[in-house]
């Protein structure tokens, strides 16, 4: 499955980079819906949405918030990051058994590097110890090592979603449906791209095409 990370800011403009598709991440960092038009995008059910809300916009209070409204009204998944999962992640865990739906992503993101494959594996541990349905990873590659210790995990766990960031680590971001996440993320056609090396839609489509994959 293929996650559009909707990047334009406003509703009506990020709408315009979902198009046809009917499967997106919601920044909500960056597209700055109030919580009205949030809970009204949720209530459509023809698309399906992973929200989060990265920090630096908004006030962490109102951050949390927002992801618990989302839990509670529609959302498929919402990501909360590893750094702020030790206060927050019992209150997300809460709303996601109340809707009886939404399930609860912890990330990790690595801009530099990707750690050796014990600290990546005392990571994933860490954050379903805190409640993570799905624990992401996305950390940046350096090298094709750094993309075969990432492609790596899944061979011991089939509740991840984790890729490499950066020119190198494309080929990782389309390899990991393969490999066995449950989704992975695209740049709309039309719009930029929210993380280093993050592929557009049809790229990703076409690849997968190409080897015959089923998304």
């Amino acid at each position: 499955m293929l996650y559009v990370c909707l990047s334009a800011e406003g509703v009506d403009n990020a709408m315009q980079q979902l198009g046809e598709h009917n499967c997106a991440e919601l920044r909500v960092d960056l597209v700055k819906p109030t919580a009205d038009q949030m809970i009204s995008l949720l209530a459509e059910e023809e698309n399906k949405y992973i929200v989060t809300c990265r920090p630096g916009v908004y006030e962490p209070e109102y951050d949390i918030n927002i992801l618990e409204t989302a839990a509670l009204n529609g959302a498929e998944y919402i990501d909360l990051e590893l750094e702020r999962a030790p206060e927050y992640s019992l209150k997300l865990r809460r709303a996601c058994l109340l809707s009886k739906k939404c399930k609860l992503i912890i990330s990790y993101h690595n801009y530099e590097t990707t750690p050796d494959a014990g600290i990546l594996k005392g990571i994933i541990k860490y954050c379903k110890e805190l409640g993570a349905d799905i624990v992401k990873m996305a950390c940046k590659s350096n090298s094709v090592s750094d993309n075969a210790r990432i492609l790596g995990l899944y061979g011991e766990y089939n509740d991840i979603v984790a890729f490499c960031m950066g020119e190198s680590g494309k080929i990782t971001r389309p390899a990991s449906l393969m490999f066995g996440a449950p989704f992975t993320y695209v740049a709309a056609d039309n719009g930029l791209p929210t993380a280093p090396g993050q592929l557009t839609i049809n790229q990703v489509k076409r690849i997968l095409d190409a080897m015959d994959f089923e998304k």
